[in-house]
């Protein structure tokens, strides 16, 4: 007989392990539109769970990333708080807190084995998002990429540039099928990455496909034998050169994007560096560039086409959180880098192999800033934090073996 102290035992060590499965459970929900909200209710109910019980496994602010992730929270609830639209600010940053709590749960709880599966997890994503899309392409009578994102209607994907969320989870798989080649994991994570390079040439999402060469070339480049890198860097030029001169065909297309006509890049990150010199310190309030391009865009008579983002995560965050919210952004960016990098230099072969698919992804979440990612987009809050979050589990995991 159980008696209530036993019972409390063990719903005080079932906790955990629900933390564990709501992780899984809410990734997978990314690729299935109908289950998201269902998915974030149970991270958060799970995460403030974990939180008020005091059965932490790993938690503390020593913990590699901790402390810059924590700064970088405190300095947007700072800027939701100074916001010249407090309501705005604060409805397009709500999606930060599963996102924190999802951070919370995978570095309190997550070992080694829980990491593979969460690549797993992801390339399984992969695989549902690319079958779906796949099926929105063949089915359509479009002919405009645009026309068969608003088909899809899925919440993730508002542009073509959005499938760079595929992009940045091919070093996962990549490094899957590195750790054990001959499993079926193996196939699961090669079907993904062969789907997501599918869907991201014939949806002509250059951004995507930029960010899908860099990533996944720099996990190959880092875990394939020297004799086969050169014959890596070989077909990737190959690409490159394929991909410029189809531009170059199509009238420059892709530099068009940064530089001429009403949505060029460079327009856009003019005016919010004008933000930014108006409200240097702690800038205009989080997800407020949208707000103030009309005006600017008339203050500063350049003409530009209506936007919610800036096109730039690193010019975006100076616009609206001032010089303090970009060294904090910057602070993650650089110490993700170097822990990813450090990771991948570990004795242990599987620490090293899933830390070299991180540093890949970080790498190309850090490049695919300066065109497109914005954090108004819910896959890539939830990316930055996930991959923060392995980040820090690696390392922890590297220090005390």
């Amino acid at each position: 007989m159980f008696n209530k102290k036993d019972d409390i035992l063990i719903i005080d060590r079932m906790i955990p392990k629900i933390g564990i499965f709501t992780i899984f459970f809410y990734i997978i929900s990314i690729a299935i539109p109908a289950g998201l909200n269902i998915a974030v209710f149970f991270v958060s109910v799970t995460g403030v769970l974990v939180a008020i019980s005091g059965n932490r496994n790993q938690f503390s602010f020593n913990l590699p990333l901790v402390l810059p992730v924590s700064i970088f929270v405190i300095l947007s609830i700072l800027s939701i708080s100074i916001s010249i639209d407090f309501k705005n600010s604060l409805s397009l940053t709500m999606p930060l807190i599963p996102a924190i709590l999802v951070y919370f749960l995978i570095i309190d709880n997550f070992n080694l084995n829980h990491i593979k599966w969460l690549y797993m997890t992801f390339s399984i994503v992969s695989i549902i998002i690319s079958i779906y899309l796949l099926f929105v392409f063949l089915n359509s009578t479009a002919e405009s990429r645009f026309d068969w994102i608003d088909a899809a209607k899925h919440p993730l994907l508002v542009v073509p540039n959005d499938l760079i969320l595929l992009s940045l989870i091919t070093p996962f798989s990549f490094s899957l099928i590195y750790l054990k080649p001959r499993s079926l994991i193996a196939v699961v994570a090669a079907i993904s990455i062969l789907l997501s390079i599918s869907i991201v040439v014939l949806f002509q999402s250059r951004g995507s496909l930029l960010i899908l060469l860099l990533s996944l070339g720099s996990a190959v480049g880092l875990l394939l034998p020297k004799r086969l890198i050169k014959k890596a860097i070989f077909f990737s030029g190959l690409i490159v050169s394929i991909i410029l001169l189809l531009d170059m065909t199509q009238g420059f297309v892709l530099f068009n994007r940064f530089i001429n006509d009403s949505f060029g890049r460079l327009h856009y990150w003019l005016i919010a560096w004008n933000m930014f010199l108006d409200a240097p310190f702690l800038g205009n309030g989080i997800h407020t560039f949208w707000l103030l391009l009309e005006t600017y865009s008339y203050k500063t008579n350049i003409t530009v086409g209506m936007t919610s983002w800036v096109h730039n995560l690193y010019i975006e965050t100076l616009a609206e959180q001032g010089i303090v919210g970009f060294i904090s952004l910057l602070a993650i960016f650089v110490n993700g880098l170097w822990l990813s990098w450090q990771n991948q230099t570990a004795k242990q072969e599987e620490i090293r192999i899933l830390g070299i698919g991180a540093f890949a992804a970080m790498v190309g979440f850090c490049i695919a800033s300066i065109h497109e990612i914005t954090f108004i987009r819910y896959w890539c809050i939830m990316i930055f934090f996930s991959l923060l979050a392995i980040i820090t589990v690696l390392a922890h995991f590297r220090k005390n073996n």
